[in-house]
């Protein structure tokens, strides 16, 4: 399967996987930090691990990211 070319069903998966992970980080970190957090919706793109750099600021930027390496046949 060439992972690149997800269908628009797919990439609507994953960004509701997304969605519903980074709301509950979100949410978490309001608790914790005992103030509003806004966030995003996030984004879908299949890019590679060099790529990602890139679009995330390039090697001398500090950023804080997360991957998730999903893994195996599903429907």
């Amino acid at each position: 399967m060439d992972y690149t070319k997800l269908t628009t069903i797919q990439r609507d998966v994953l960004r509701e996987i997304g969605n519903i992970g980074a709301g509950n980080a979100a949410t978490s970190m309001s608790k914790l930090l005992n103030r509003k957090i806004d966030m995003e919706v996030p984004s879908v793109n299949v890019v590679s691990y060099d790529e990602m750099m890139e679009l995330l600021g390039g090697p001398d930027e500090v950023i804080v990211a997360l991957l998730f390496r999903i893994q195996g046949v599903a429907p």
